[in-house]
């Protein structure tokens, strides 16, 4: 006959498994609605070239999808150069849903561009700047925003400056190599 002494201990230990469990995600929750949603990426570098040049070359229809780095997409191609109020896809390729960019702002100094990645995605506010300074020009890429995904936009939050970050730097690289070149 077998016995079933064992089988306690091995539910006694399920339980405190579960309880642990739960007091965990429990915590986690209620820390969440004290972390802030809001959330603000910065990253810049220094090109090689006049501000002008720089303005020249940021919205063309044939540099803007070669520098800007679209996580699993790109930014569709387009002739000429956006204008204040010009909008252009993003494309992706797994899904056939488009996202949006759509220029805000334009001058030599401070270029605004609002980004819809998806449809049912919210809007992200972005600002570059350029810095003149002689022979370099400082471009430093900001967007802030709040997000409103539910119990997971504070952690959300928390890692939007490393998520954004890195692809931010990667196209603010592609920009700097392809305007250094061309200049």
């Amino acid at each position: 006959m077998v016995s079933n002494l064992s089988h306690p201990a091995a539910l006694y230990t399920l339980r405190k498994i579960t309880r642990i469990s739960a007091l965990v995600i429990l915590l986690l929750v209620v820390v969440g609605f004290f972390m802030p949603t809001d959330y603000r990426v910065e990253r810049s570098v220094v090109i090689q070239a006049s501000r002008d040049a720089i303005y020249r070359d940021i919205l063309q229809g044939d540099r803007l999808p070669s520098w800007m780095f679209i996580q699993g997409g790109k930014v569709a191609d387009f002739e000429g150069a956006l204008k204040e109020g010009d909008s252009v896809a993003l494309v992706y390729d797994e899904t056939a849903e488009q996202g949006l960019l759509t220029l805000v702002e334009s001058s030599s100094s401070v270029i605004r561009f609002d980004v819809r990645p998806k449809p049912a995605v919210d809007l992200v506010r972005n600002q570059i700047e350029l810095r003149d300074s002689g022979s370099e020009t400082m471009v430093v890429w900001t967007i802030e925003g709040s997000l409103n995904t539910g119990l997971l936009s504070p952690y959300l939050a928390m890692f939007a400056n490393d998520i954004a970050g890195s692809n931010f730097e990667r196209s603010l690289q592609s920009l700097k190599e392809q305007v250094e070149l061309l200049n």
